[in-house]
């Protein structure tokens, strides 16, 4: 009986102790053991498939929204669908598929970015010039960068086509390039 107190109560001083240098080290993690609020994110676009499309996607809070600025190249002249996918998995390669769809925490039609019912994820068209080369610079007041629609560590995804805005999810063709949303170096 000793014995099984004893391994008992060093079993709960162990705990203890894990959850003292937890507690101790929570500030790495913000007040409360919270995460620390994000200002800025980057997405790094890889190609899909046979395409040679790249890019550099910037996310920063600024206000109530945020601003997303950045180039992407090697498009086809026009507009391309440019969603917020469900997972930064980029394992397959090949399609893109691997990101999952359109990132609906909400369980809302798919929509234009203005529109009130949308999927978080809907950030409409980007438009590429003559020269393959779509320059984003828009500000989106859904998507966030920490709390419950944040979309650090989900995909960013650029289609082939434009997005339609037609049910389900716009009707936007191929996926020809995507990347993981990450917390970028705040300056």
């Amino acid at each position: 009986m000793k014995r099984t107190t004893y391994s008992l109560t060093l079993a709960l001083l162990g705990s203890a102790l894990v959850l003292a240098w937890c507690g101790l080290n929570s500030a790495a993690f913000g007040q409360a053991g919270r995460a620390p609020t994000v200002s800025k994110a980057v997405c790094v676009l890889v190609s899909f498939g046979e395409n040679h499309v790249t890019g550099t996607i910037h996310f920063a809070r600024e206000g109530s929204g945020i601003h997303i600025t950045g180039e992407v190249h090697g498009l086809t002249p026009g507009d391309h669908g440019f969603h917020v996918h469900e997972f930064g998995d980029l394992t397959d390669a090949k399609t893109g598929k691997s990101t999952g769809g359109h990132y609906n925490p909400t369980h809302q039609p798919h929509g234009r970015p203005s529109d009130v019912k949308r999927h978080v994820g809907d950030l409409g068209n980007i438009t590429a010039d003559k020269d393959g080369v779509a320059r984003i610079d828009m500000t989106d007041h859904v998507i966030q960068l920490h709390g419950p629609y944040s979309i650090i560590g989900r995909g960013i995804i650029i289609h082939a086509d434009s997005d339609k805005f037609t049910q389900p999810t716009g009707d936007a063709g191929s996926r020809v390039a995507g990347g993981v949303i990450g917390i970028a170096k705040a300056e």
